[in-house]
Order: structure tokens, then C-alpha cells, then sequence
């Protein structure tokens, strides 16, 4: 604790002594509140606690261990240190002070040097154990009283013979009242039954501590009234007691029976005094106050269970969430890795057939070749050089057209060469029309005669990038485009409808300002195709994991997930509509773009 921001109240110090105190303190630096007496003191408990009490033994309403024990009843002022000022040195006052609730006691003849010490040091003490006061407040003790004029508790005076039997209407209110309040408690005084519906209506917000009823009133039935609050109290699960007062000489074993029955918890009649009425009041508010703390810190103890209880259920949730999630994610990998053998397949069966013709080409001419040869040796060994010449003109036609086909597959394995070199994962400067041409050339198998496609590059040659941007995102958007383009040619064939020649799929790239961040361009690669287009209500789930248009058996559904990670990796964005002219599909990736003169001056730096 900060001893600077600590603040003294000096309750009921007066004359010199007030001046002495609150100067020794504000020279030390914490901040001196004075109050005249105990009720001002309680009072202005419901704006805020101090950090430490100083009181003389004597107050004008109460004295330091009357105010030392009603502080260590309610849990939130208990823990406030009290020092008790004495005039002398009495040591047995000193004593009945500390075994009373006080923390120190100190005489006003003593060095003030003393006096500091112990300040600081209960200070020091009470930070060490000052309990959180977030959301709580000191809160005065209530007392309602119920009553009407004609009962014996309106005419109650304090026990005073010649005024017990006033004259009601004498009486403006209950001198209870006036009780009371000098013992710093909050009064309430009930005369309409109505007002006892709630605890919202029972006196103000709060239910009170104490109850005292008027069990000789004409104007309504006290027992029953009684029996009406303890119903009320176990609807509200509230403890207030219940206090009812009888004529003088009426505390007697059966209608002391009768009224314990029916709920009070305690019994008076009109002879008792001011100061023992008060005392039993306080008594039973003090059991009040105890028993609400006991409740309060069995719900503490039940919310703790319970949030514990919850903890394990989430730790349970949790991990079961987790080996669930650890299964998902082995079971996407192997539909992932189904997805590529698939592709693997579907592309390394178009390679076969591409290797397949030109093969076939070359061994058809190769016997074509050696019987050509092996005439041509005839034809010499004969003579005869117009044959021989003849053959060898034959053979030389066959090898040119032979060569065609192996230049077919020397470029072939050239692009296989360089598409399995790309390492898909990482950052580098990819010559972008380069590798266009390379997954061209991979999927003409699949594009055929029927299908030409069309590139306008006009975007930078080089992009820094993942080579999967191109031989992943770019090979999957146009391998869909050639299969929605033959469904729908096979489809009109079917219908007889004259399809054209061919059908086109169109890759164009280019610069433009980015829609993300001013002053940063994109790189824009747009591919477009003349086939059947994307409804509007498919646009926005096909980069959806699993989600195809194919026939059952002919896609996976991750080619354009995986193609929408890639792009996301990039910081980019691609987009799926419908081209205006022809009706097909437009798909536009947008990437973040990183000159090339910038690159190679950051490498120079």
C-alpha cells in the first residue's frame, strides 16, 4: 500500500487534540477526514472506507468499543484498523479497549512519534490483508419497524414509567425511531402492511436486518404478520430477524410459546429499556450479518465448484475436440493426397497418350526405314542406282518425319523436367510466361483440337510468387474450363446442336492499382472460356473444400480450395463471374506486385 494515498478519519477528536493529530498526520502525507461523532462516522461509510479509524474512548453518542465491535461484525469494515485514543495511561482501559475490537491504543501524552509508528505500521499490516472491495460496499444496518398508533410499540418511550401509557395521539412516531437511528442504524417505519410484499418494497432497496413487530397493535394481527415475513423471508432467502414486543408482564411461557412459534426470534415486553432494547436489536442483527456472510461464502465455495466442474468438462470437451480435429485433418490430407494421385492419373494418361502417337510414329517408319535400306543395298549391288536412289530419298522422308515425333518428346520430358523441379512452397521470381507455356503443354492432351487457347501477357515476364500460382491455381482453373467446355459440347451434340469448330479459353495478364492498399499494384491474371458459365448461386461456394459441379467420381472438390489457399498465401484475392458476351466463366486473380528493380535494389542494400 501506497501510504501517501491512504486516508484517516479522526472520529469525535476534538479541541486541541483534533489540531495536533490531523496536522502529525498531513505532515506524513495521508489524507485527514474529521467527523464530530460514531453516527457521522457510519453514515459516511456508505461512500466510501477509510484506511484507518482514530477515535477517542469516549464519543458524544458512543464510546470506542461500542463503535470497535459493531466495526468487526460486518465483514467489509472488519478489517479496518482502530486506534483508541485515552487521555492517561490507564492500562486496564487500554486493555478492556484491545480485548473489545481496537487495534492500538495510544495516549494522548505520549510521544507523537509513538503514534506515527503505529499508524504506519497497522497500515503496513492492514495492506497486507485488505481484501478486494471491487462491486462491494459497507452498507448501515436496517431496522424496520411496524407499528401503528393504539400499539404498544408507538407508545413505547424507552421504559420510561410516566410516559409508557401517553396518550397515542400525542405521539407524532414511534420514539424507537429516534433509538435507533442514535445507534447508528437506518429506521424504517412500516404502518401499511402493503409495503411488506418484497424486498424491493420492504423499506427501501434492501431487505432489512431486523424486523421489529408490534404484537399488541389493534390495527392488524401481529402473529400473523409474523408468520407473513418468515414466509416472505424463505421465499427471498433472506435471514432478518424478527423482534416482536408485548404489553408489560406478557413475556410468559405460553404466549412466549405461541409467539416463538409462529417466527419471532425474540421476545420483549413494553418495560425494557432503551439501551437493552438497542443491545438485542444489535444482537440480532449481528446474527444476521453472520449468518449473510456464512451464505455468501458457501456460494463462493459452490461457484468455485462449479466453475471447477466446468473447467473439466471444457478440458474434456477440448481434447475430445481435439482428437476429433487431429482425425479430420488425417482424413483431409488422405482426400488431398487422392485428389493429387487423381490429377497424377488424369495427367499422366494424357502424357502416355502424347508419347503414345509420336512412338507409334517413329516404329511405323522404322520398318519403312530398313526396308527401304535394305532395297537400296539390292539396288547397288545390282547396279541399278535409280532404285538404290529412290530408296534412300524414301528413307530420308521417313527419319525427317521420325525426327517430328521425337522433338514432341523431347519437349514433353523437358516440361515434366522443369514442373517437377518447382518448388511449390516458397517465394521466388517466376518467369510467369514460361510457365504458362509449360502447363500448356502438359494439358494438350486434355485440350485437343477442339479447344484453343489464347494468351495476351502484358504484365511483367517475371512475378515474385510460389511456382504454385501458376502450375497449381492457373492448371486447375484452365483444366475445369476444358472439362465444362467439352460437357457442354457433348451435351449439344446429343441435342443436335451445331456447336462451333472450336471453343477458346482466353489467359490475359496485366497491371492495376490494387483495391487494398493505396498506391500498391497487382499483378492480374484474368482467364475467361466460351463454356456453359457458373450460376450465380455456385459463385460463392466452389472455392468451398469438397464442393463440386462434376458428376459423382469425376472431381475431388479441392482443385479450387486449394487454388483459393494459394492465392490467400500470396495476400491476393480471386474471383469467379460471368463473361457479358459469351456466357462463360471469368476467373481473376489478383496478387500483391513487387517491381523487379526494387527487388534487385533491396538485395544491393
Amino acid at each position: 500500500m501506497n501510504l501517501l494515498s491512504c486516508t484517516v478519519w479522526l472520529v469525535g477528536v476534538g479541541g486541541a487534540a483534533q489540531g495536533r493529530f490531523a496536522g502529525l498526520l498531513r505532515q506524513r502525507g495521508f489524507q485527514v477526514e474529521s467527523l464530530p461523532d460514531g453516527a457521522s462516522a457510519f453514515a459516511a461509510f456508505e461512500n466510501g472506507l477509510p484506511d484507518l479509524l482514530v477515535v477517542p474512548v469516549e464519543m458524544a453518542d458512543m464510546t470506542a468499543i461500542h463503535m470497535s465491535q459493531r466495526l468487526r461484525v460486518n465483514a467489509i469494515t472488519r478489517g479496518i484498523p482502530i486506534v483508541v485514543l485515552t487521555e492517561n495511561a490507564d492500562p486496564a482501559c487500554e486493555q478492556a479497549v484491545l480485548e473489545r475490537g481496537a487495534d492500538a491504543c495510544f495516549c494522548v501524552q505520549s510521544d507523537p512519534l509513538l503514534f506515527m509508528f503505529r499508524v504506519c505500521t497497522l497500515l503496513r499490516e492492514y495492506a497486507d490483508d485488505l481484501p478486494l472491495r471491487e462491486d462491494v460496499g459497507y452498507h448501515a444496518p436496517s431496522v424496520m419497524v411496524v407499528t401503528a398508533p393504539g400499539g404498544v410499540l408507538w407508545s413505547w418511550a424507552g421504559g420510561t414509567p410516566d410516559t409508557v401509557h401517553a396518550e397515542p395521539q400525542t405521539i407524532a412516531q414511534p420514539a424507537i425511531l429516534d433509538w435507533v437511528k442514535q445507534n447508528c442504524q437506518q429506521a424504517t417505519l412500516v404502518t401499511n402492511l402493503a409495503s411488506l410484499e418484497g424486498p424491493e418494497k420492504a423499506g427501501g432497496q434492501r431487505y432489512p436486518d431486523c424486523v421489529v413487530v408490534d404484537l399488541a397493535c389493534p390495527e392488524f394481527d401481529g402473529l400473523a404478520l409474523v408468520q407473513r415475513l418468515v414466509v416472505l423471508r424463505r421465499r427471498y432467502r433472506q435471514c432478518s430477524r424478527v423482534l416482536g414486543m408485548v404489553p408489560s408482564g406478557q413475556v410468559v411461557g405460553h404466549k412466549a410459546t405461541i409467539a416463538f412459534e409462529a417466527g419471532v426470534d425474540d421476545l420483549v415486553d413494553a418495560d425494557i429499556s432503551a439501551t437493552l432494547l438497542m443491545a438485542r436489536i444489535d444482537s440480532l442483527v449481528r446474527r444476521k450479518i453472520l449468518q449473510d456472510e456464512m451464505r455468501q461464502e458457501d456460494a463462493h465455495i459452490e461457484s468455485a465448484r462449479a466453475r471447477m466442474a466446468l473447467a473439466d468438462a471444457l478440458r474434456r470437451v477440448n481434447a475430445d475436440l481435439a482428437a476429433a480435429n487431429r482425425k479430420l485433418i488425417e482424413a483431409q490430407a488422405k482426400l488431398v493426397q487422392s485428389a493429387k494421385m487423381a490429377s497424377l492419373g488424369e495427367l499422366a494418361a494424357g502424357i502416355a497418350h502424347e508419347f503414345n502417337n509420336p512412338l507409334a510414329f517413329v516404329l511405323a517408319h522404322e520398318n519403312t526405314v530398313s526396308r527401304s535400306i535394305a532395297r537400296a543395298q539390292e539396288a547397288v549391288q545390282a547396279g541399278d542406282l535409280v532404285v538404290a536412289e529412290s530408296a534412300l530419298t524414301k528413307s530420308g522422308e521417313r527419319l525427317a518425319a521420325s525426327l517430328v515425333g521425337l522433338s514432341r518428346m523431347r519437349d514433353l520430358v523437358a516440361s515434366l523436367r522443369r514442373f517437377s523441379r518447382l518448388e511449390e512452397g516458397e517465394f521466388a521470381r517466376l518467369d510467369v510466361p514460361e510457365a504458362l507455356s509449360m502447363v500448356l503443354t502438359l494439358l494438350a492432351p486434355k485440350l485437343g483440337q477442339e479447344i484453343e487457347v489464347v494468351c495476351h501477357l502484358d504484365a511483367p515476364a517475371e512475378l515474385l510468387c510460389q511456382a504454385a500460382l501458376v502450375n497449381q491455381v492457373v492448371m486447375n482453373i484452365v483444366s475445369n474450363a476444358a472439362d465444362a467446355i467439352l460437357e457442354k459440347r457433348t451435351a449439344e451434340k446429343e441435342k443436335n446442336i451445331k456447336t462451333p469448330q472450336r471453343d477458346k479459353i482466353e489467359i490475359s495478364s496485366c497491371l492495376a492499382a490494387s483495391t487494398e492498399k493505396a498506391g500498391q499494384m497487382d499483378y492480374v491474371i484474368r482467364i475467361t472460356d466460351t463454356g456453359p458459365g457458373m450460376p450465380e448461386t455456385l459463385q460463392e461456394r466452389i472455392f468451398e473444400p469438397f464442393f463440386t459441379t462434376k458428376p459423382v467420381g469425376s472431381g475431388t472438390g479441392l482443385g479450387l480450395a486449394t487454388a483459393y489457399g494459394v492465392v490467400q498465401a500470396h495476400g491476393g484475392s480471386i474471383v469467379v463471374t460471368n463473361m457479358q458476351q459469351n456466357g462463360g466463366a471469368c476467373f481473376t486473380l489478383r496478387v500483391p506486385y513487387t517491381p523487379v528493380e526494387e527487388k534487385r535494389s533491396d538485395n544491393a542494400a
